[in-house]
């Protein structure tokens, strides 16, 4: 056997060492870009409810009437979006890396959850201050107690109390949830939001109750 007889199996041997190799480098290349092209897809997300978060948690808790429902409308728009970008994670292939879409997952989750329950003091707020001002009006006709007069204030006091324990509710059940926000100092501006909101609405509970 010559020499170039014995080079072949060589040549050949190393032609599919540099194929395996080649192969390996672009599965690898094709693996890596897979998995910027996902993370490149989850951060406008998480940056989005982010933003949702804080401009939500930075409103007032206890907007003027007339912002109230204006309030409350901006903060379920937010969790609709919220929910959709929620969707579209879900809807992604998480083979690239399963742990950075779970974990976006998880926080665009806590993110609607957190802005829904702030939704939901400021819908029972309105509905709080709403009953505390038909009662307080129905009062002001007390010279003239006749017929169903009486009644009628047993059943508007009956509704402001009402009133009062779902805000109160919901005011206890959005704080609950303030321990998910990763900005602490922020939640911490809101837990005392929540005290001055829930002292006020004792404040004009008595008042209310007093007339």
């Amino acid at each position: 056997m010559d020499l170039d007889e014995l080079k072949k199996p060589l040549i050949w041997a190393l032609v599919a060492v540099a194929v395996v190799v080649a192969g390996g480098l672009v599965a690898l290349g094709y693996a890596s870009y897979r998995e910027h092209s996902l993370r490149q897809a989850v951060a406008p997300q998480e940056q989005a409810a982010d933003t949702h978060l804080r401009e939500a948690l930075s409103a007032p808790l206890e907007p003027v009437p007339d912002q109230a429902r204006q309030a409350v409308a901006k903060l379920d728009a937010a969790v609709q979006d919220i929910d959709t970008r929620l969707d579209a994670l879900r809807r992604l292939d998480a083979a690239p890396d399963p742990a950075r879409v779970a974990a976006a997952e998880e926080s665009l989750g806590d993110a609607a959850v957190i802005v829904r329950k702030e939704a939901d003091a400021v819908r029972a707020g309105i509905a709080f201050h709403a009953a505390r001002a038909a009662l307080v009006e129905h009062m002001r006709g007390a010279a003239s107690r006749r017929g169903g007069w009486v009644s009628e204030a047993i059943r508007l006091k009956h509704e402001l109390d009402k009133a009062y324990f779902n805000y109160k509710f919901a005011l206890d059940a959005f704080g609950a949830r303030l321990g998910d926000v990763p900005d602490q100092d922020l939640a911490g501006r809101v837990r005392a939001r929540i005290d001055t909101a829930l002292e006020h609405a004792k404040t004009e509970l008595a008042r209310a109750s007093s007339h």
